[in-house]
Parts: structure tokens; sequence; C-alpha cells
């Protein structure tokens, strides 16, 4: 086991210093050998390690990391993180069926899973079901009644009901321009940015402005011609538009 151990750390030492691909081959080729309870441990933090580090907002190599996520449910079918994690890995791509399968495994191994009742509801909220998105950050809150990321994704839902039904009962042209403002917001998660600028009618250079603002404060990010919104954090910008206005 002498050498073992050494093989062990060094393995370990790679996947520390994000040398993954190595250190799983050495750690793959170990657990062949020796499916001991230390080694198999070893490989699945490091497939989780490196599944992690490529599902990172900064990478974007989901296919890969759907590829590690499997591996550890091959070797751990009830591993409830992994296929929490496959399902992460598949909504990245956009394929909210898979991640959806996913996620439902994974509460069906541990069904007091929040941040799995909690991305079932953003996976319902992305194909518009938004009764079942409700629902689904409920039974997260009633697991965690503090969870704040459930309580904000279901605000930010009642949100965009109001709305939603403001646009059906109401003319556009009764509504303030921060009203539309923050129906359009609501029901985009994507935006071209000329479209928020006719709609506030302001110059390049302010407009600019205020998006910069808005990255900086509520974590939207610039895309070329689009807006990226982040969800989790809109609900603070349209308690501001509210309060304040754009404040320009």
């Amino acid at each position: 086991m002498t050498d073992n151990r050494e093989i062990l750390e060094k393995a370990k030492e790679l996947v520390d210093n994000e040398v993954f691909e190595e250190g799983i081959e050495i750690l793959e080729d170990l657990f062949k050998k020796n499916s001991e309870l230390e080694i198999k441990k070893s490989l699945i933090d490091a497939l989780f390690a490196y599944g992690g580090y490529l599902n990172d907002y900064y990478v974007l190599e989901y296919e890969k990391a759907i590829k590690n996520f499997k591996r550890i449910i091959e070797i751990d079918p009830h591993n409830y993180r992994a296929h929490y994690n496959l399902g992460i890995a598949y909504f990245n791509l956009e394929l909210f069926e898979e991640a959806l399968n996913a996620c439902e495994i994974a509460i069906a191994i541990k069904p007091d899973y929040k941040h799995c009742h909690y991305n079932i509801g953003l996976i319902y909220e992305e194909r518009e079901n938004l009764e079942k998105a409700i629902e689904a950050h409920q039974k997260a809150l009633k697991i965690d009644p503090d969870f704040v990321y459930a309580k904000q994704a279901l605000m930010a839902i009642r949100q965009k009901l109001d709305n939603l039904n403001k646009t059906e009962t109401e003319p556009k042209e009764n509504m303030s321009v921060i009203e539309r403002l923050i129906a359009l917001l609501s029901v985009s998660k994507r935006i071209k940015v000329d479209m928020i600028q006719d709609l506030l009618k302001l110059n390049k250079e302010t407009i600019i402005k205020v998006l910069i603002e808005w990255g900086q404060k509520y974590n939207f990010e610039l895309d070329g011609d689009y807006l990226n919104i982040n969800k989790e954090l809109l609900p603070k910008l349209i308690d501001d538009l509210n309060r304040n206005g754009l404040g320009i």
C-alpha cells in the first residue's frame, strides 16, 4: 500500500494544482487495480473538482463536465450531488428536459435537497411553467424558510406574473416607462441593448453608463448587443426602480 499511497498523494497534488486530467488518469488506473474506499473517494473528489471547474461560468466546458459527472454516477449511482451537478451542466446547455430528469433523480435520492428543488424551479421558469416553478421554490423554502435564493426567485416570478397581468389588462400607452422597463426585464433573460435604449429614450453614452451600473450592482452582463439578466438579483433592481426610478 506504500506505493499506492505515494501515487495517491501525487494524484491529489495534481488535482489541487488543477492538472485535472493527469491526476484523474492516475486515480482511474489505481481504481482499476484497487477499488478500496480511499481510492474510490479520491477519484470521485477529483471528478467533482474537475466537473465543477468545467461547469464554471468562465470556463463553459459543459459537455466535458457532463462526462465527469456521468463517470461519478457510474462509480456511485446513488451520489445525489453528481446527479444534481449533471443537471446544472445540462441546464447550462439549455437541455432543460435532461436537466429536469437529472435533478429529479437527485431529489429521489435526497428529498430534502433544497438546492435541487430550487434548480428545478429555475428549469420550470425557463420552460415558462411558472406554476411548477413556484411549487418547486416553495418546496425549497419548506426545507429552509430562510433560503435566500428561493425567496428571491419566488419574488421575481410573482413580479413577472403581476407585470404580465398588467400588460394584459392595461394599454401599453398608459403604462409608465419604468413599468414597461420592469415588464421587459421580468419576462426576458437576454435583451437587446437598443430595445432598452429606445424604451428609455436615452443617448448611447447614457444607456451604456446605466448598463455598466446595473452590471456592477446586479451582476448583469453586456454581451455584444445584448444584456444578460441575472435573475437572482433582478428583484433588487426592480425594487430600486420602483423606489427611485432610473436615478439619472
